[in-house]
Formats: structure tokens, sequence, C-alpha cells
């Protein structure tokens, strides 16, 4: 089967970039490839053109350039910025749609998988057979963490509902975000399944330290809506009772310039990801406090790794995390129950420990890469038609 992703955030060649839903996408096409399927990547560049070439899994990442410089200038213009986005979106569409057209008269697509809004004019003429694959519109992460959405961003969504409403298919890797986006659409989607991220299964333990202290680690992109700020006004409340070492490693959140940081909060840019990995490993314990959130492959990691989750009741984290077994749940920006939870895992290791195995064990059941690599090609099979009992 050859099957083509759209995924404007895969990873660079020198393995830099990606963020979460890029990284999903890299395990889960070198599952792909290792059970004889083709896999193509087609990430959008803007303004420059960039070399296609084959990765170290055999996936093959072919770059669709949009020239969009004018379309900027055009957002600077009032009035006419408030349809500068939609208009950038129909036109990168349509040069990613004939990019597409070309390419499957030489490679012979099976299925495409979009992200979320999709390719408008794929949506348009019907030609090929797609999912779309949501995972968090700027769109919804500021309508459900009550922001300020830009009439630009409304007419966007609006649009991209088109291409979304005609795929053969709408995938979530939660149920929450399913729902959300079914109440902005107005519609019930007729098609839907909820397949998770997934996580490869690896031979790395928790490291033990020498020390006694207990590390809890923060990994996110630098945007507010990950919560930072009240992780640390929550951090500054538990330094008040603690009578151990408690550190707290923010990796790639930077603090407002001009915060007054107390003096266990650690900050880092972003880690190549083999060490990000692998620092996951020191730690005893995650925390993402998001204001919302899909399903947030840092959860995914972490509990790979053995530790228990601290994070907000929003979106698809419930899913993940089960309140008092894998980790604990807090309501968004309710800094006093955080701190609560952060306490209650520091004065209590036995609980911290327990909480991480179960955590594992949970995450390796729900979301490792073989078992979901199956599931995808159930899906994709149904859809085009393929004999289900073939070999996966």
């Amino acid at each position: 089967m050859h099957i083509c992703y759209f995924e404007n955030n895969y990873p660079n060649q020198n393995g830099e970039g990606g963020g979460g839903a890029g990284w999903y996408l890299k395990t889960l096409s070198k599952e792909l490839v290792n059970l004889g399927h083709q896999v193509t990547i087609i990430k959008r560049t803007i303004n420059q053109r960039q070399e296609n070439y084959i990765d170290e899994n055999g996936v093959r990442i072919i770059h669709s350039h949009a020239f969009l410089l004018p379309y900027y200038y055009l957002s600077k213009i009032p009035v006419f910025n408030i349809f500068s986005h939609s208009i950038a979106y129909i036109i990168a569409s349509w040069s990613g749609y004939k990019k597409i057209v070309k390419l499957n008269n030489q490679l012979k697509f099976d299925i495409l998988e979009f992200t979320e809004s999709g390719n408008f004019w794929i949506g348009f003429f019907k030609r090929f057979k797609y999912i779309s694959h949501l995972h968090c519109s700027n769109y919804t992460a500021l309508k459900q963490s009550g922001g300020i959405i830009p009439i630009n961003y409304k007419l966007e969504r609006f649009i991209s509902f088109i291409s979304m409403k005609r795929a053969s298919y709408i995938i979530a890797p939660s149920k929450a975000m399913i729902s959300i986006v079914e109440s902005e659409s107005g519609k019930q989607f007729i098609k839907t399944a909820v397949i998770p991220l997934c996580i490869e299964r690896t031979k790395s333990k928790t490291i033990f330290r020498n020390d006694d202290s207990v590390r809890f680690v923060f990994a996110s992109r630098n945007d507010p809506l990950k919560g930072g700020d009240s992780l640390i006004k929550a951090i500054q409340l538990v330094n008040k009772n603690i009578s151990v070492k408690v550190e707290f490693y923010f990796i790639g959140y930077k603090p407002s310039k001009g915060d007054s940081l107390p003096s266990n909060i650690i900050l880092n840019d972003f880690l190549p990801r083999q060490e990000l990995l692998k620092f996951y490993s020191k730690c005893d314990v995650a925390l993402l406090p998001s204001l919302f959130d899909n399903s947030p492959l840092f959860i995914y990691e972490t509990m790979a790794t053995g530790l228990p989750v601290i994070a907000t009741n929003v979106g698809g984290i419930p899913e993940l995390v089960k309140h008092g077994e894998t980790g604990f749940l807090f309501e968004a920006n309710d800094i006093n129950r955080l701190a609560s939870h952060i306490n209650t895992l520091i004065e209590n290791p036995l609980k911290r420990k327990q909480m991480g195995k179960n955590a594992k064990k949970f995450i390796y059941n729900y979301a490792s890469v073989d078992k979901i690599a199956k599931q995808k090609l159930r899906l994709y099979r149904n859809i085009i038609g393929e004999n289900n009992q073939g070999a996966i």
C-alpha cells in the first residue's frame, strides 16, 4: 500500500524541528515501512524551495513550494488582513493539489491523510480518497481556552470545513477532539475513528540518581496556551512548604521577560530528540498545565519512560491520564490544586513510583506503534476497499 501524509511539521532532514504531530508521524511511518508499505510525506514550504529526499527509515519526503509573500504584505493592510489568511490557504491548497495530481501520476497513492484543515481543492474536486486527521487548530485552541479569536481565523476555519466534511473519514487521537470539532462545524460527522498517537517500545529504564532530589519536567513549545505561567505560580506555593530538594525543569518554554523565577526552576532550550527522551528518564514526574490540549505526545513519551503525569483536565488529556492511577488531573489555572498534587508526589515516593509503573503499562497497552499501525492499516483498507483479511 502507498500512503501519502501531508504534515508540515515532519522533522527536518537533520533531525531538528517537528513538534508532537511530526514526531508521531515519523514513528508511525517507520513502522509502516518496516511492514512493507510505501510512505510519502508532503511538506509545504513557504517562499523557499527545499530538496526532496528519502530519510533513514525509507520514507520519501517531498516539499511542495507555495509562494505567499504577497499575502504576507496584504495581511498588513487594514480590512484586507481579514481575508489574507483564507486567500493564502486557498492559494497554497491549489499549489498542493497540482503537486498531488502530478505525484499521483508517478507514484500511485492508495490513500491520502491530511492534518485537519486538509486541502481545499482535494475536497472540492473529490478526486481522491482522503482522511482528515484532527490534531488541534489555532481556532480550536483559542476557543476552548477562552481566547479572542481573530476574524481571519474564523473565516479560514469555515472554509476548511468544506474539505473536512468531504473526507472519507475523520480521525483524531481523542474522543474529545472529534466532539469539539463536530460542535464547531455544526454537523455530526458520519465516519469517525479514534486512533491514539503512538510510541516505540524501547529498552530505556529510569535512571536511578545518587541524590535525593525530586525532579519535575515540563517540556513545551513557547506558547502561553501551555500554561507555563500558572505552573510558575503553583511552584511558588509549593516552595513555601517543601522540606526536600525539588527541581523543576522547563524545556522549550520561556517565561515572560522580567518574571522573578524561583531558584529551583531550571530553564533549558529544546533538546535534540534523543537527548530529550533520555532526559525524561532522569526525572520523576511530568507536568503539563495546558489551558487546552488534544492528545499531547509529551504525555505519551513521559508515561512510556515511567513517569506519572500531573496535567489539566482538558481536551483529550483525561483519556490518557487516569486520575489517581497514572497521575493527577486538575482544572486549568487552578494553581492551588496543581500545587497540592505536586506536594502529594513529593511527599509520597512510593505512590510516585507506583503511578509511574501504572502509567508505563497503560501507555504501552494503549498506544504502542505496532498496535496503532495495525489500526491505521485496517482503516485504510476499509476505505480503499481492500480485503481486510490480508496480511498486515
